[in-house]
C-alpha cells in the first residue's frame, strides 16, 4: 500500500508541478486579445554598443557616461549598453548591424534587433563619434512622434503612424487612412489613434531611421500596437483600408502560441515607464492580464486552481480506492 501510495503522491507533484510552470508562460495569452497580451510581454531590447578597444580609457569614459545616463533619465528605454571590444576576433559585428570594426575609434552604435515579422535582421539606427552627446540623448530618449504614439497607445486598439510622400501626392493613401480611423471608432470603443510624421523633421530623425523611411519615397504606414510594437508597413499603392483592416483583424483575434504580438514585428525605441502600464485599457472587459491593466477582470491563476482542487479530489479518491482495495485483500 505504501508503494501504490507513494507512486500517486510522486505522480500528483509532477502534475502540479507541471501546472504551475505553465501558468507563467500562459499568463500573456491567456483569454487575451493579441492587443491586450503585448502589454504582458518583454519588450525588444535595442543595443547601444560602445566601440573601442579593451582598456582603451577614451572608451571606457564614454561607457561609464552612457550608463549613468541609462540608469537614470534613459532608464525606461528598451536599450541595452554593451562594450565592444575590436581587438576580440570573437565579436559579433553582425550584432550590430556591420560587417566588421569600423575605421575610427571610439564610436557608439546603436543597432536595432531584427524581426523576422519585418525581414530584418540587426540593423543601425544610428551612430555618434565619438559619442552621443546631451542633444543627442534627449533624442535618443524621445521625440514629438514618439511621445505620442506612447501617449496613445495604452488607450487605443492600435496606433497608425503614417509619413505622407515627398512628393505630396499621397491623396488616396490619406483618404483610406483617414477613412479606416473613422470606422474603427464606431466599430470598436478604443478606436485606432493617428500620428503623422513629416520625414524631413530632425526631431524624428532615430524614429524614421528605425522605421526604414527614406528621405525621399512614397506613403509609408505602419500600424502601431502595445508597448510601441511595429508591425510591417505598407508603401504607396499598399496602403488601402483593406490592407489596413487586415492588419487591425489580427489584434482583436484572440492571442495564442500561433498568433502572439512577439511574431507581429519590433518594439520601437520608446520611454516607457510603469505609469504606462497602470493607465493601459483593456480592449474587452472580460480580458485577464496579470499586469494592472483597467477594466480587466479576474484572476489568471483561477483556471490553475480549479485544476489543482481536480487533482486533489481524484487523488483522494484514488488513495481511498487503494487502501479498501487492500483491506479486501486481507
Amino acid at each position: 500500500m505504501i508503494k501504490e501510495r507513494t507512486s500517486i503522491l510522486a505522480l500528483a507533484g509532477y502534475l502540479l508541478a507541471t501546472i504551475f510552470s505553465f501558468v507563467p508562460q500562459a499568463q500573456a495569452c491567456f483569454d487575451l486579445t493579441v492587443r491586450d497580451a503585448a502589454f504582458d510581454q518583454p519588450r525588444d531590447m535595442h543595443l547601444l554598443g560602445v566601440i573601442a578597444p579593451a582598456g582603451d580609457p577614451a572608451g571606457e569614459e564614454i561607457y561609464l557616461r552612457l550608463e549613468e545616463w541609462l540608469d537614470g533619465s534613459g532608464q525606461n528605454l528598451n536599450i541595452e549598453l554593451q562594450r565592444v571590444d575590436t581587438e576580440n576576433p570573437d565579436t559579433p559585428w553582425e550584432d550590430y548591424g556591420i560587417p566588421s570594426a569600423p575605421p575610427a575609434v571610439p564610436v557608439v552604435v546603436l543597432a536595432g534587433r531584427g524581426s523576422a515579422a519585418l525581414g530584418r535582421s540587426n540593423f543601425v539606427v544610428d551612430h555618434w563619434e565619438p559619442a552621443p552627446g546631451n542633444r543627442d540623448l534627449d533624442a535618443l530618449k524621445s521625440s514629438p512622434a514618439r511621445e505620442a504614439i506612447r501617449n496613445q497607445a495604452g488607450h487605443r486598439l492600435a496606433v497608425l503612424v503614417h509619413v505622407p510622400a515627398s512628393d505630396n501626392r499621397g491623396g488616396a493613401a490619406e483618404d483610406a487612412i483617414d477613412s479606416v480611423v473613422r470606422a474603427w471608432s464606431k466599430r470598436e470603443p478604443l478606436g485606432v489613434g493617428l500620428v503623422r510624421v513629416d520625414r524631413s523633421d530632425k526631431r524624428e530623425k532615430l524614429l524614421l531611421s528605425f522605421m526604414g523611411v527614406r528621405k525621399t519615397g512614397p506613403d509609408w504606414v505602419g500600424v502601431v500596437f502595445g508597448r510601441g510594437k511595429l508591425m510591417p508597413p505598407l508603401k504607396g499603392e499598399e496602403i488601402t483600408g483593406e490592407n489596413l483592416n487586415s492588419s487591425l483583424e489580427t489584434l482583436i483575434g484572440e492571442c495564442s502560441c500561433l498568433q502572439s504580438p512577439t511574431a507581429l514585428g519590433i518594439d520601437l525605441p520608446l520611454d516607457w515607464d510603469k505609469a504606462c502600464d497602470e493607465s493601459v485599457v483593456a480592449l474587452r472587459s472580460t480580458d485577464i492580464l496579470a499586469g494592472s491593466i483597467a477594466g480587466a477582470g479576474g484572476d489568471i491563476l483561477a483556471p490553475a486552481l480549479w485544476t489543482l482542487a481536480g487533482l486533489v479530489v481524484l487523488i483522494g479518491l484514488a488513495t481511498t480506492w487503494i487502501v479498501k482495495s487492500k483491506k479486501r485483500e486481507f
